[in-house]
């Protein structure tokens, strides 16, 4: 009975181990979608660096245009640690803001990465008739991501920004 016993689970033992690949797969699978399912988000902490007044552009009241650059340190993510430049140009109708054009560099030791906004709004809270802060929001795209940054290529993310102190802001970013 015993070698009866011990055939039989010979013959079960290939069975055995493709039930523990196919389960090991199924795992990967799963482990695989719920990591990818996972956003990822991380900060830019900014100062201006270069901002100007807003310029009239004299075809109505409240028209203006507004060149700004800054600069800003990453926390969290595959730039964590990074240093951001980048500068923004906004058309402006009274207090609100529609981006014309935008773009920046992101460097750290080991890594580079290149972004381009798009579709990106800034909009003034007034209080009393005085400006007490604003509140922005787009979207951008990684054009260019090198060494440990490199997943960022070519990825799109979404964004909303906040003052959080005299001349500067806060960014919060959430890769798509």
């Amino acid at each position: 009975m015993t070698d009866n016993f011990n055939e039989r689970l010979q013959t079960m033992k290939p069975i055995a181990q493709l039930v523990g690949v196919a389960g090991t797969v199924l795992l990967g699978l799963f482990g695989a979608t719920s990591f990818g399912q996972t956003p990822l988000t991380y900060r830019y902490l900014c100062q201006s660096i270069g901002t100007g007044p807003q310029e009239p552009l004299g075809d109505r009241d409240g028209h203006n245009i507004s060149v700004y650059s800054y600069s800003c340190r990453v926390e969290g993510g595959p730039l964590d640690g990074g240093v951001v430049t980048g500068n923004a140009i906004y058309e402006w109708n009274q207090t609100i803001a529609a981006g014309l054009t935008g773009n920046g560099v992101v460097r750290k030791p080991g890594a580079v990465a290149v972004f381009e906004l798009s579709d990106f709004k800034n909009a003034l809270t007034v209080v009393d008739g005085k400006v007490t802060g604003f509140s922005a929001a787009g979207h951008g795209t990684y054009k260019l991501a090198t060494g440990t940054a490199v997943s960022l290529a070519g990825r799109t993310y979404t964004y909303t920004g906040r003052p959080n102190g005299p001349g500067q802001f806060a960014v919060d970013i959430k890769v798509d």
